[in-house]
């Protein structure tokens, strides 16, 4: 009799098991603005310009909601919340069942240069090299010949890899030089970023990816590693950068390591970088996400702390994109430009969370 007991009630957990709902990598709980936290603290006015920024070209049902947002834009705080919690829901959002993920840094690299080359501005920021071929290889009838999309060039007939970093900093290439900046680091952590602002002698010009020369990226943290020259503790790229300014001969040897090479574009006039979203980024108020699960252009409260344990609790809006951003809830906080974003961004790597802020009568991203 035991035994039969004992086989029931395995059979039961195995049922009950069974029965219950997979948890979904990204889920949406919905919840009052009173759970979020600094909500009532967050100084609304200065969300206005990403927010506004975001509904020039707006999500498919959200006219209403920027058609209002025009009229109360030079409106009071007060004013300005009670919009928002009128016209918005904000959900809580989970992946597998938990609601917390990471929260990195990013900024504008920011440069000093000139148009023309001179004995201060030496480093040449190049644009797309006339023979960099893009080569579709579905297009190769040969055996494996569909790796994707390479980049190379033709030499002597043939198509080649096309040079590493360390052979354009070697040789010569057949590219234009848009500017030339007066700091090899910087620009090397220009290409990092990919995008920056150079301030000249003709005011400030913003440059763009354009693309590259299809080598694979290695990391400068993982590469000095490797060599024993991080300190514990000191991994951020604020001390990186640091160190190699400090020590330029092995500096040259170690960036080149990297063979990756990003080529540039000088963009239009703007008031910061250009995010995915199509609009320019707001400096403390625009976030890039996985656009796999948040919609680019929507609201998010974000809940979380800067590298030095400060809270950041706040208006953010989704309107850029990143490499390594890959998750329900995961976020590249934008710090702007200058070396203050510079040294937030380079260190932070912050546990938080996040709200999605959806208009009411509108249905919000299926669970899946």
């Amino acid at each position: 009799m035991l035994r039969v007991r004992f086989w029931l009630t395995a059979i039961l957990l195995v049922l009950t098991a069974c029965a219950r709902e997979p948890e979904k990598s990204f889920e949406l709980k919905r919840v009052s603005f009173k759970e979020l936290p600094g909500w009532r603290e967050d100084a609304l006015n200065e969300a206005m310009p990403a927010l506004l920024k975001t509904c020039s070209s707006p999500i498919e049902g959200w006219e209403n909601f920027c058609t209002g947002l025009m009229r109360v834009q030079d409106r009071s705080e007060r004013q300005i919340r009670s919009y928002l919690e009128a016209m918005l829901v904000p959900y809580e959002v989970r992946s597998y069942g938990q609601t917390e993920g990471t929260f990195t840094g990013y900024y504008e690299a920011s440069l000093h240069g000139s148009f023309n080359k001179c004995e201060k501005n030496k480093v040449p920021l190049y644009g797309l090299p006339e023979d960099l071929i893009r080569l579709d290889t579905r297009t190769v009838c040969e055996p494996g010949g569909d790796k994707g999309t390479v980049m190379g060039r033709i030499q002597n007939g043939k198509f080649q890899p096309y040079f590493t970093r360390a052979e354009i900093e070697q040789q010569s290439v057949n590219a234009p030089v848009l500017l030339w900046v007066d700091d090899e680091v910087d620009a090397f952590i220009l290409h990092i970023q990919g995008s920056g602002r150079v301030e000249t002698e003709k005011g400030v010009v913003h440059v763009g990816y354009a693309g590259n020369n299809g080598h694979p990226f290695q990391g400068i943290g993982g590469i000095m590693a490797k060599e024993g020259l991080l300190e514990p503790g000191k991994a951020s790229m604020p001390h990186i950068r640091a160190w190699l300014q400090k020590n330029p001969e092995k500096a040259r040897e170690l960036m080149a390591k990297n063979p990756r090479f990003i080529f540039f574009r000088i963009l239009p006039e703007a008031d910061g970088p250009m995010g995915a979203a199509g609009v320019t980024l707001t400096p403390e108020r625009s976030l890039a996400v996985d656009p796999r699960f948040i919609p680019l252009g929507s609201p998010l409260y974000l809940v979380t702390t800067d590298p030095d344990g400060e809270p950041v609790e706040k208006l953010v809006v989704a309107q850029d994109i990143g490499s390594a951003i890959k998750g329900a809830v995961r976020g590249d906080y934008f710090w702007g430009y200058g070396e203050k974003a510079f040294q937030k961004a380079g260190r932070m790597k912050s546990a938080g969370r996040y709200y999605l802020l959806w208009p009411k009568g509108q249905e919000p991203p299926v669970s899946f």
